[in-house]
């Protein structure tokens, strides 16, 4: 099926997990050591965020540490995000390619926290008119999804 709008995509060198990450009163205190477990893969994103998808954000950004809360406020972010990733050629951590995700959000859950928060920034990180005229693109900016990541998910 093809999509009634230009999808983006999306180089996923820069989407890391960290290994022995240390979080202590919703702050990092140990970085632990980066993996870029998804060198030379991208993703294929659709540039429009729902409404609903801005509320679950909202909604994660604001629930607190309670592991009920937090985990309902995933499974719907996962569920909205699994409609505009349409495509993507990712493995998992043992090299074997993991199922397209377009409205599949069980593919999605299945991420680490941080690849689903890598997800986020990308698919809200996308580059303007005026930058596709020149052919640069923006850099992707994760910080708004590891403040979520740091303040609300415990250590891994």
């Amino acid at each position: 099926m093809k999509p009634k709008i230009p999808a983006s995509r999306i180089k996923s060198d820069e989407c890391s997990i960290n290994i022995g990450q240390v979080i202590e009163d919703g702050e990092i205190v140990n970085p632990g050591t980066p993996y870029f477990i998804h060198q030379n893969e991208w993703v294929e994103i659709l540039p429009v965020m729902t409404v609903k998808e801005v509320v679950n954000l909202s909604r994660l950004q604001v629930s607190g540490s309670d592991p009920g809360v937090l985990g309902q406020n995933f499974t719907d972010l996962c569920g909205e995000l699994s409609r505009r990733v349409i495509a993507w050629n990712w493995t998992d951590l043992m090299g074997k390619a993991i199922d397209q995700p377009y409205d599949r959000p069980d593919v999605l859950e299945k991420l680490s926290s941080e690849e689903l928060l890598w997800l986020v920034s990308a698919t809200t990180n996308q580059e303007t008119p005026d930058e596709r005229k020149k052919g640069s693109r923006q850099s992707v900016d994760t910080s708004s999804a590891e403040t979520v990541n740091q303040t609300m998910l415990p250590s891994e």
